[in-house]
Order: C-alpha cells, then structure tokens, then sequence
C-alpha cells in the first residue's frame, strides 16, 4: 500500500527522492574529499618519517638525538613483524646535518634507510622524479627531496657534502653522489629529508649496527589503536617505547579534528535542507488524504496501520534517493580516486603553506556511503512522526466532513 500510494503522484514522489539524492551525493562527495585530503597528508608525512608507529628507546622522541640510538637487531623487527596489523618494520637512523652544494648550505635530516626494503615495504622508489634508485642497498649515493635540492642547486650526478655529530659525540662527515630527486607529497619532507643507505649512513656518524628507530607500518590505519596495544604487550618497556603518529605529531591530529568538525556542520546543514522537503511531502500527502484517512478509520482500520503505512512510505522514498545517490556517489569517487584533483596557483600555495599536498585523492572508506543511508534513514523515520501524530489525533467523522 506505501508503494502505490507514493504513485498517486508520481512527480511529487520523484522531486523528493530527487532532494535526497543530491543531498546524499553531495554529502559523499565532500565527506570523502575531506578524508582523502587527511589520509593522503598522513600517509605522505609519516611513511617517509616517522611510520604510523614508531619504535625506538624511552626518551629517544623527547630528544631526538642519535646518541639515544639503539642496537639493530633482527629479531626485535620479527617479534614486531608478527604482531597482527603490522605489515612492514623498517629499520631507520636519522640525525639533523649541514648539507652543502657547490655554493649553498642548509640545515637538513639525513635518514639512513635500507632501499631494497623501502621499496617493497612503502613504494618509495615511485616518489622518485628525477635520477636512478640505488641498486644496492651499499651504494655512497644519497636521494634529496627537491625542494632540498633546488635550494642546494644539485642535481643527480652531482656531490652532496654532509657535516654533522655523531654518535657520542664523534664528527660526522662524507661525500656522496646525488643519484635522485624525490616528491615526497608534504612540503615539509621536501624542504629537509635527505636518504642515504643504512649502512653509509651508519658508518658517516659512526653509529655501526645501530638504529634510532623501527618505523611500522599497519594494513588498516583507521584501526592503529588495537595494533598500538597489541603492540605494548610484546614490547620491553623497560627500554622500549612504541608511539602512534598522533602522539607524535599532535598538532597534525588537532588540525584534522578541528578542521573535519567544520565539513560535518556543513553535511548537516545538507540533511537539515532535505529534512525540510520531506516533511513538507509527508504533511502534504497526510493533509490530501485526511477524507481517506477518516473513511478507513470509520471502516474499522486502526489508526496505527495507517501510522506504518505513512513510515512505509517516508522510508522508500528516502531509500530510493539515498540508493541512488550512494552509486552515482561511488562511481564519482572511485573515478577521481583513480585521477586525483592537483590544485594550482593560489590554492596550491596555500595549501603547502599549511604543509599539505596540494592534490584532492577522493577517499573510498565504506563508511563514508553506508554512514548516508543510516543518517537518511533516521531523519526519514523521525520526521513521519508529525504525520502520524496528526492521523493519531483524527476524528472520522470531522475528517470525512473536511
């Protein structure tokens, strides 16, 4: 009965689902923008730093210094390996340097890496724009970013200088070849991450088998908390400690939560918009039928059948329009997912003024469609309550006389 009574007329039923429609779409659209921005700055940043979590000694993230570095050993990274929700543990040595061309010299970190590693674990030889990736994970070659490298106006084939401490207190120095340029995706690993192999770098600040920190990456990062803890039950925290990227970079975690408050305000002034459509089609609807409704009444039909009849008919329109804004929703986002949006001119600057990467990569999490129909849905069977508040208060003979 909701079904054909929705046909009585047909074009008022299709502008309603129509509002939803676009009210949904729109919602996906912006939310899954939103979320792309976050995750892609996340996993730009922190795979070519820190990781999504971090290993390394009790006071090592307070300081950051290399003489906090510990002894790389084999089977700590496989006792991590194992952990359900770690996909990759990657050995790293960092220290802050000099960096010198042929005329310039600037402030920078220089992070020994294992290549052959960094290529499976996080793709990092598809950053690469310029030059050749090492071939072996031996070579004395170094892979700058290219904000880096422009400021230090080297190319690939040219000789960079590093001077820096290292460990205990032992000068640090040596000479490599520029065998790439990086585009890492945040302008501030560009400005300042210089890669060199793990061993070349370990004999530069005379750190042999040492690491400062076991970088980790995890399948699901929407889902890093339980990996944290199952992480803290394995680890010897006596020593050790194991920090997520939010307790690293705090000031990162509040910028997407504040900034993500203001795109929900924005979603909800969407589904207040249609709320108001479909409230305004339910009366009219109740209002048209109130003679039909007293006859029925006065036929013995319960005025409670009558109130199910009106929510049947509120939650197929709203799921008609949330049905076919949640596909036209996906196709739009997978395709912009496959070709991501690069801003230019003044909004680019803006945002690598604000350290992000200026390209829109649409996310695909399933919660951003299926968070639609429910909110949808919900506001379909609040709203019928006016209606069947009215037909519960209906007099037939009153009804029948209108």
């Amino acid at each position: 009965m909701s079904w054909l009574n929705l046909w009585r007329n047909r074009r008022r039923t299709l502008i309603t689902a129509a509002s939803v429609y676009f009210a949904v779409i729109l919602s996906i659209i912006m939310r899954s923008a939103t979320l792309g921005v976050y995750d892609n700055m996340i996993h730009n940043f922190v795979t070519f730093s820190s990781g999504y979590m971090q290993v390394h000694l009790k006071g090592y993230w307070e300081e950051s210094n290399i003489d906090n570095a510990m002894e790389h050993r084999a089977s700590l990274a496989d006792t991590f390996g194992r952990v359900a929700g770690v996909t990759a543990v990657i050995p790293r040595l960092q220290s802050f340097v000099l960096a010198s061309g042929a005329d310039q010299t600037k402030g920078a970190m220089a992070m020994g890496i294992i290549p052959s590693l960094e290529r499976s674990a996080t793709r990092f030889s598809e950053k690469l724009t310029v030059g050749s990736y090492p071939r072996s994970d031996t070579d004395r070659v170094a892979l700058l970013g290219e904000e880096l490298a422009l400021r230090l106006k080297l190319k690939p084939g040219d000789t960079l200088v590093l001077i820096g401490q290292g460990y205990r207190a032992a000068s640090a120095a040596g000479m490599f070849r520029v065998a790439g340029l990086l585009q890492l995706g945040s302008p501030e690993l560009n400005q300042r991450m210089i890669f060199l192999p793990l061993k070349r770098a370990q004999e530069m600040f005379g750190a042999e088998s040492l690491i400062t920190s076991l970088a980790l990456q995890v399948g699901n990062p929407a889902a890093l908390e339980p990996v944290h803890q199952r992480l803290r039950q394995v680890l010897d925290t006596a020593r050790l400690e194991v920090k997520t990227w939010k307790e690293m970079y705090p000031e990162m975690d509040q910028f997407i939560t504040a900034d993500s408050s203001g795109h929900i305000i924005m979603s909800g002034i969407l589904y207040l918009m249609i709320s108001f459509g479909l409230l305004g089609t339910l009366l009219m609807m109740t209002m048209e039928r109130t003679h039909e409704f007293g006859i029925l009444i006065a036929l013995g039909l319960r005025k409670s059948k009558i109130g199910l009849m009106l929510l049947g008919e509120s939650v197929i329109i709203a799921l008609m329009g949330c049905a076919m804004g949640m596909l036209s929703g996906f196709g739009i986002v997978w395709w912009f997912q496959s070709n991501p949006i690069r801003l230019t001119g003044q909004l680019r600057d803006m945002y690598i003024s604000y350290g992000i990467d200026p390209v829109i990569a649409l996310s695909t999490r399933p919660d951003i469609f299926y968070i639609q129909a429910v909110v949808v849905l919900v506001i379909s069977v609040v709203l019928v309550l006016a209606p069947v508040w009215k037909v519960m208060r209906l007099k037939p003979v009153e009804a029948i006389n209108s």
